[in-house]
């Protein structure tokens, strides 16, 4: 055989490359055009632009493994359907919110134009601050069901807690109830089959969501179901920030460290709600549309309560929306407690207007101590620009602050799953439950929130870094906030 010239390899390799670099650069044009068509930010557009162009097949990469949406028609085609399995129940339940919607609140009116049912009455709220109560109601919950257990959880740890946690959903599925675990597959990495085997023998299910190599979109790193939800029956729901595992249940971490955290416990026809969006969520990850046997529990208290969520697979950002409105009709206080302070333009316009119209603003964070340095250096680069606001920012001493909610004027409360932060805006998928005029309730959270305040202290201008190479620190991880 004659051996091929190296002449030939070398311009066959040429040829090779520059095909290569061409593709990448025509890809580039196409994506380019994407980038600009689907909007968003300008500053985020701009950088997706100048990422691609600039390095064509890196910066096709990125985008392919962090997309911003889910577009799921046949996600749309279920809504569809639970619409028509509701109607009858749904325009009852339109009648009573509107007869019973708290005068002059226009969140109650926003969660109606947006689909969410608006506030339903006739709920018994019951809220749980500490780790101890919500395991000895969620266990007493899923020890009394009858039918069906769901839950949706970002982490789902193997440790103690949460070996106690799915042995409590075992138990009930031996017994016959159907219950559908559904964890997100990044968040609780670290769970494997061995540790959902025994659910799986007694006849329960679990599934992962979005795992990294989900058959419709592969690579999904960038969208997490960071939702906490627990159903039991159609009678009980939880909410909140907790996820499973032995700080979430114990209130301790590391070194014995607090762990801060916070639950409220749903009774009543809202618990409809949180049924609706495990079961967008179950379709989501298993392609299973759940029959129409859950039932709107009759009422049993007095509470009104709008169930609102958001999510990569949705067109707006409902949840933000009713956050903002809450914060819009604040008029003397507002509260918000949550673990990562990187927060939307639009949430932090919003209480920099509160806060300009003599509203006394209160954030409750984590300091140094509890924080990744990364983490906390991106949210102090926000520090100024609250402190120049009088917005009062309050750090953690020695505690891990991971409770996430909203109080305003001890009249509305909010809460749920979301961060204050760029990923729960725009690519976790998330949920709240929004309280108007429940007293009681908003006094429980005011003396969780002045319990707690001992082991925090209030960042003033002189805690903020001077040096230059600090400020520059904090700036250049402020850039990478969109990605933590």
């Amino acid at each position: 055989m004659l051996a091929t010239p190296a002449s030939e390899l070398a311009g066959s390799w040429q040829a090779f490359a520059l095909a290569f670099a061409l593709l990448g650069e025509a890809l580039a044009i196409v994506f380019v055009y994407r980038a600009l068509v689907r909007g968003g930010s300008p500053t985020s557009t701009v950088l997706w632009v100048l990422v691609i162009l600039l390095a064509p097949w890196f910066g096709l990469l990125l985008y392919y493994l962090l997309p911003r949406r889910l577009h799921l028609r046949r996600l749309k085609r279920l809504r569809v359907r639970q619409a028509k399995w509701s109607e009858v129940r749904g325009a009852e339940r339109h009648a009573a919110s509107t007869a019973a919607r708290p005068g002059g609140v226009g969140i109650a009116a926003l969660l109606e134009a947006n689909g969410h049912g608006g506030f339903v009455p006739g709920n018994q709220l019951t809220w749980l601050p500490s780790g101890a109560e919500f395991e000895r109601a969620a266990a007493a919950a899923i020890a009394s069901a009858r039918t069906h257990v769901h839950c949706v959880v970002y982490i789902l740890r193997a440790d103690a807690a949460g070996q106690r946690f799915l042995a409590m959903l075992t138990a009930a599925a031996a017994r016959g109830v159907q219950v559908r675990l559904l964890y997100d597959s990044f968040g609780s990495f670290g769970l494997a089959a061995s540790h959902l085997q025994p659910l799986r023998a007694a006849g329960g299910q679990a599934v992962p969501f979005l795992p990294l190599l989900w058959k419709r979109r592969p690579f999904t790193v960038n969208l997490r179901n960071h939702r906490k939800v627990l159903l039991c029956d159609d009678e009980v729901g939880f909410i909140g920030g907790r996820n499973v595992g032995d700080e979430y249940f114990t209130d301790r971490t590391g070194n014995q460290r607090p762990w801060l955290d916070a639950m409220l416990s749903v009774r009543g026809p809202a618990v409809e709600g949180l049924q609706d969006v495990f079961v967008q969520d179950w379709y989501t990850a298993t392609d299973e549309v759940l029959a129409d046997s859950f039932h709107p529990p009759a009422p049993c208290g007095t509470s009104q309560v709008g169930i609102v969520h958001s999510g990569p697979d949705r067109a707006r950002p409902d949840l933000w929306f009713a956050l903002i409105q809450a914060i819009g009709e604040a008029e003397r206080s507002i509260d918000i407690s949550s673990p990562y302070l990187v927060p939307p333009p639009t949430l932090l316009f919003a209480l920099q207007l509160a806060a300009a119209r003599g509203v006394a603003v209160r954030i409750w964070t984590n300091g140094p101590k509890a924080e990744a340095a990364i983490l906390y250096h991106a949210q102090r680069s926000w520090y100024r620009a609250f402190l120049r606001a009088d917005i009062a920012i309050h750090e953690t001493v020695r505690a891990y602050d991971h409770a996430k909610f909203l109080l305003v004027d001890d009249r509305i409360v909010c809460v749920g799953s979301a961060n204050m932060d760029l990923r729960s805006a725009h690519w976790n998928f998330e949920i709240a439950a929004v309280v108007v005029g429940d007293r009681e309730l908003a006094a429980a959270v005011r003396a969780t929130i002045d319990a707690r305040a001992p082991g925090f202290r209030r960042i003033g201008a002189g805690d903020l870094p001077r040096r230059p190479w600090s400020r520059a620190l904090d700036a250049m991880c402020g850039l990478l906030s969109p990605v933590l």
